[in-house]
């Protein structure tokens, strides 16, 4: 990931969803690694210009959180789906994209996330809800892939970016 000359700073705290980072892992691993098989599963960064944007949208903000064993179980879970063979790659670009990020991982307590939206989003949604509510002070962008929760943070008036407006922005 890198940050073009051009762009400045972002004042808010921006919180990743998995979807972004395993997207960005994704591409890397067709494009750089050569995994051709998993080609068919780029949803949303299909081309070195639309990983661009991701990445330099995720520069443009101080600062980057994530809720870290909800986030890395999924990721951890998408990668054991893979081929054995190529996860360890996986792995390091992960490792590699959050140190890039400068990605600061926090823990929400189940017992601190809201029981009803636990039941309709699940604990990863739950947690990153939280990191919202924890640091409203802080001006939070959350950027996720899924659109359930994209329209339920509309909803409760959290600031919300889908990775589409960020990779389809100016085409």
């Amino acid at each position: 990931m890198y940050t073009s000359p051009g762009i400045s700073r972002r004042p808010g705290l921006l919180i990743l969803d998995t979807g972004p980072i395993r997207e960005l892992v994704l591409f890397h691993a067709v494009s750089e690694y050569g995994f051709e098989k998993l080609r068919r599963t780029l949803r949303f960064i299909k081309d070195e210009e639309s990983y661009n944007r991701c990445s330099e949208f995720i520069s443009s903000f101080r600062q980057a959180t994530t809720t870290s064993a909800s986030v890395v179980l999924e990721l951890y879970n998408w990668i054991r789906e893979t081929e054995d063979r190529g996860q360890s790659k996986l792995w390091r670009r992960v490792y590699e994209e959050f140190q890039n990020m400068g990605m600061n991982e926090e823990v929400v307590r189940l017992l601190d996330m809201d029981v009803e939206f636990v039941l309709r989003f699940g604990p990863v949604d739950g947690g990153l809800l939280g990191l919202a509510r924890r640091y409203a002070g802080r001006n939070p962008l959350i950027l996720t892939t899924d659109s359930p929760l994209h329209g339920e943070c509309k909803k409760a008036g959290l600031n919300v970016c889908h990775i589409d407006e960020v990779t389809l922005a100016g085409r």
